[in-house]
């Protein structure tokens, strides 16, 4: 037995390296506690091994609250994301505007909308550059002109000509009336459009006096205008850090009803908002649609419909990849035994023997540390980095297989007396060879006199070095690789082959499918058939290896954590397939997967304590970087019951969107009228610093955690 189970859990298991001792009933005893384990351990593989039927892996029907939940969230998908295209691209009602008109002036949208489709109608807006923006809607694609002019209302109420301009072309046209060029105060802005049904006349570059004109030369066929107030002011602008600096503001006041939304252009903004969202948060999303004043109703309804999604696709996704029942929990005096167990398998086939009294594990909540102490046999032909390398796929591929997602971090350490290091030879390869010189060996070595039986040999081999490269060039031509490296040494009680090959496909790294551990085994079953004859009652040992790392070789892991100069280590996650594996651990996501867990275990007496109501708060409140994937994730950690947390996320993320959607507007009045409206982007701009200082705290504590302690735990072994 390992020293990493503590001794108050089971008598007479060493501690700190030390030898096991003890009377025969003690080690009996020792040797019942570790078949009891075994047997939990058999328990829970057979559970994981075989849950039933399970959807979406081999069963196409819901069976489970979390399959039901997914299939709602993929239906949703499919009919939100369904719905926005087919409205943004016009083909059914795309001109109606049943929907906006009918919900105008009631709960859900306390404001008023006018029909303007069948007219030229004016959006005008003050953008962040406090210039006034004028747009018009509804000409077709003849010529079109639009004047633009700017009167001071002096005292008496007597206008005094301020400016004038106009602009030509085709269709819509858009105008900016600039504020830096105007002194403070009143002013009447009139706005004139006008419209020749002769699309053949080019107006885009006229002057503002050839316009006028042409006004006058040839009346338009159509025209329309519209005038509203508008005042300019010096006001400071708002600012946490003292007294900010003074700018010019335009304000508008224009009492006019808004335009009723197209189902195309309600579309059109669907996407808008979506994409707002995806980049800078819910609040981003609805600070953009109430500023162009986009129904509240429907704002809400676009950023629940993205909530439902996410949330009913990827919680079950990270549920099936991160959730284990309790009783497939391993406790450390599992997780002890499971690595033993793993580590004598795969030492069989290395030929290696382990020295379990030097067995330690350190088990942590973040990852778990592994110090092994090896010697190599006469059949070893394997070098330190594959006896390590082939240690973590095993021990990984029994992580996978027992839902164990934490890092796994290893150090092996060959403790051979004598080692003798032979230079790389042209067969070898990479790498050195330890031999084991037998208790018996003697520097007084006698001549034999009869050298009949080492001439025997020197034919036998001889033949089956003939034989083996025969084999061997059917097998290169086989699998498609080349011959990097191949050799067969053979003695009186084995006979070893040693292979390392290169893929001749391009892309290998992506493309080339079999693993070294695949082509290995092949490779032993074709030599035992190929060179039965002449391994009479010898063993067998065979090693393949790929001089070219693929992705198929790397596949084990599912994430691989690199440290830094000051941090050194590498932590690799057991790889999980099917959909939540490859959704959730790939780089990017698997970087944000370890954060959010790191930060809710160092939060779970937090979380345990406020629960349910604690994350509806959670997703409610705008937090940056708060939101339903990231509640649905401490849910997870903290191991609430999927419905609960289900629940949770989506209470909070419909309060969420609801309060946005009806307070966005009001916010962006009451900052125009307080002047405070620079205040908007010093705000987010501030939280996204801060957010992003607090992601990079957390990734920082996270890795010096992670590896400083493993340091630590490595420290007291030598390097082999």
């Amino acid at each position: 037995m390992t020293d990493a189970i503590p001794a108050s859990e089971t008598p007479g298991v060493p501690n700190d390296g030390e030898a096991l001792m003890g009377t025969a009933d003690e080690i009996v005893n020792l040797d019942d506690d570790s078949a009891k384990v075994d047997l939990e351990l058999g328990r829970i593989r057979e559970r994981r091994e075989n849950p039933g039927k399970s959807f979406l892996v081999n069963s196409i029907i819901p069976r489970t609250f979390d399959d039901y939940t997914l299939v709602v969230g993929l239906i949703s998908g499919l009919v939100f994301f369904g719905s926005i295209f087919v409205a943004s691209s016009g083909l059914i009602w795309g001109n109606s505007i049943a929907v906006d008109e009918t919900l105008s002036g009631t709960f859900l949208d306390p404001s008023d909308c006018d029909d303007k489709r069948d007219e030229i109608w004016f959006e005008t807006w003050v953008n962040q550059d406090q210039d006034l923006r004028i747009r018009s809607h509804n000409a077709d694609s003849s010529s079109t002109a639009l004047f633009i002019t700017l009167w001071n209302q002096t005292e008496g109420y007597a206008l005094s000509l301020e400016s004038e301009s106009a602009i030509g072309g085709i269709g819509d046209l858009s105008e900016t009336v600039e504020n830096h060029g105007l002194e403070e105060g009143d002013y009447l802005l009139l706005i004139q459009f006008r419209l020749w049904t002769d699309s053949s006349m080019d107006l885009s570059n006229q002057s503002f006096e050839e316009l006028s004109s042409r006004v006058q030369d040839d009346p338009p066929d159509f025209e329309s205008s519209k005038n509203f107030d508008i005042t300019v002011e010096t006001v400071k602008s708002a600012s946490l850090l003292g007294s900010g600096e003074y700018h010019k503001k335009m304000e508008t006041f224009d009492d006019e009803p808004r335009a009723c939304f197209t189902v195309q252009r309600m579309g059109g903004w669907g996407w808008a908002l979506m994409f707002a969202e995806w980049v800078g948060g819910r609040e981003t999303a609805m600070l953009t649609g109430g500023s162009a004043q986009v129904p509240p109703w429907y704002m809400a309804m676009v950023s629940l419909g993205m909530s439902i999604f996410f949330l009913c696709v990827q919680y079950p996704l990270m549920h099936r990849l991160y959730h284990r029942d309790v009783d497939d929990l391993l406790s450390s005096k599992q997780m002890s035994r499971l690595i033993e167990t793993t580590i004598e398998s795969a030492s069989e086939k290395l030929h290696i023997e382990p020295e379990y009294s030097l067995l330690k594990i350190q088990d942590r909540a973040i990852s778990v540390d592994v110090i092994l102490h090896y010697k190599t046999t006469m059949r070893t032909i394997v070098t330190p980095i594959d006896v390590k390398s082939s240690i973590i796929k095993a021990i990984l591929n029994e992580f996978r297989i027992f839902g164990e997602m934490r890092p796994l971090q290893i150090k092996t350490v060959c403790t051979d007396s004598i080692d003798v290091e032979e230079s790389t030879g042209e067969w070898w390869g990479k790498g050195n060879i330890s031999f084991h010189l037998p208790d018996d060996y003697s520097e007084d070595l006698s001549l034999a006199e009869d050298y009949s039986q080492f001439f025997v040999r020197m034919g036998r081999f001889g033949k089956l070095e003939e034989v083996f490269r025969e084999s061997m060039s059917r097998w290169f031509k086989k699998h498609g690789v080349i011959d990097y490296g191949s050799a067969i040494m053979a003695d009186e009680e084995a006979v070893f082959v040693r292979v390392i090959y290169r893929p001749q496909t391009k892309f290998a790294y992506f493309l080339f499918k079999p693993t070294y551990q695949h082509l290995q085994g092949d490779l032993r079953e074709q030599m035992q058939s190929d060179l039965k004859i002449l391994l009479e009652d010898r063993v067998l040992v065979v090693s393949a290896r790929n001089e070219k790392s693929t992705m198929a070789d790397r596949a084990v892991a599912g994430r691989v954590e690199q440290g830094s100069q000051e941090l050194t280590g590498e932590a690799m996650v057991a790889k999980r397939g099917g959909i939540p594996g490859a959704l959730l651990q790939n780089p990017f996501m698997g970087d944000i997967l370890s954060s959010v867990e790191y930060v809710a275990h160092k939060n779970r007496a937090r979380i345990d304590r406020y629960g349910f109501w604690g994350l509806i708060a959670f997703v409610w409140i705008p937090f940056m970087a708060s939101g339903v994937l990231v509640g649905a994730m401490l849910g997870l950690v903290a191991r609430m019951r999927f419905q609960r947390v289900l629940a949770a996320c989506f209470i909070g993320g419909t309060a969420a969107s609801v309060t946005w959607a009806y307070t966005a507007r009001g916010i962006i009045e009451a900052m125009e009228r307080y002047h405070a409206e620079a205040l908007i982007p010093f705000v987010i701009l501030l939280a996204i610093v801060f957010t992003w200082l607090k992601i990079r705290d957390n990734k920082r504590h996270r890795r010096e955690e992670l590896f400083r302690d493993s340091m630590s735990f490595f420290a007291g072994a030598p390097e082999s």
